[in-house]
């Protein structure tokens, strides 16, 4: 088994969970980062959640995509 912490903006935890939720997925909060964000530890089995993780990797990116550009305005 492996893990993974995510960086999650405290507005996108729901979605968050949703996601965990829609792929099978538990995650544990462990904290939080210097940006009071969430910090999220995922558990999942390579052979068979590698895609899920990725999407939900590429999910966050987004986001933090999306919060950079709000910053900006």
């Amino acid at each position: 088994m492996k893990q993974r912490t995510f960086n999650v903006p405290v507005d996108s935890t729901v979605e968050f969970a949703e996601l965990l939720d829609e792929y099978g997925l538990e995650g544990i909060i462990i904290g939080k980062n210097d940006d009071d964000e969430l910090l999220v530890k995922v558990e999942y089995e390579p052979e068979e959640d590698s895609q899920a993780i990725l999407e939900i990797i590429e999910h966050i990116e987004n986001l933090d995509g999306e919060y950079s550009e709000e910053d900006d305005e």
